[in-house]
């Protein structure tokens, strides 16, 4: 019924990076159904409680919402499977998921996927990714998703985009996962030897 989602992070009741969730949205409804977005995402949320972490999911077609409240806790991301996508592509923010999830039963033992198309890396399974020289932070230039966090990043300058091979992983010291829900934070990530 609702094929499209955006997943955004509500605290003590303030609504993150609503700006980016609004222009993926009206972006879509251009590409997907030729139209404007009838729908201003401030002026139809839910107020929240005050306190708290919460993931609000915004599912929608092209003529109705729905909109989910869900408390949320970060998971600990510390290893990567290197997995193969072959030509799949994700452009958009899809409730159907099942070919990532497919890839994510690739995982082994590690946490999750760091999936690799044409060579290069793009994105974990529900997020970017970002690697640590040491100095600098870097994300893949093609991901499969160009996540609203990513786009965040890049336009205040805190990450830079590279194209990143799986043998260029030996040039960074850390990783960490980054979306919606997920801010950086520069003063933690898992080592990239979690990255097999």
């Amino acid at each position: 019924m609702y094929p499209l989602v955006e997943s955004i992070r509500a605290e003590d009741g303030h609504f993150f990076l609503l700006d980016y969730h609004q222009d993926r949205l009206e972006h879509t409804f251009r590409e997907l159904y030729r139209r404007l977005c009838p729908w201003k995402l401030k002026d139809i949320l839910l107020e929240l409680p005050s306190k708290g972490l919460f993931k609000i999911r915004f599912l929608y077609n092209d003529s109705a919402y729905s909109i989910e409240v869900l408390p949320y806790t970060s998971r600990e991301i510390k290893s990567l499977k290197l997995v193969d996508i072959g030509e799949y592509t994700y452009p958009h923010k899809w409730t159907n998921r099942s070919e990532i999830n497919k890839a994510f039963e690739k995982r082994g033992n590690c946490d999750d996927i760091l999936m690799v198309k044409n060579g290069l890396l793009t994105d974990a399974s529900y997020a970017n990714i970002v690697l640590f020289d040491g100095t600098d932070w870097f994300t893949p230039d093609i991901p499969l998703f160009k996540g609203v966090q990513r786009a965040f990043l890049l336009d205040h300058k805190t990450i830079q985009t590279a194209s990143i091979s799986s043998k260029d992983l030996t040039n960074f010291k850390g990783f960490q996962l980054i979306n919606a829900m997920n801010p950086l934070d520069s003063k933690r990530f898992a080592p990239v030897e979690g990255i097999e």
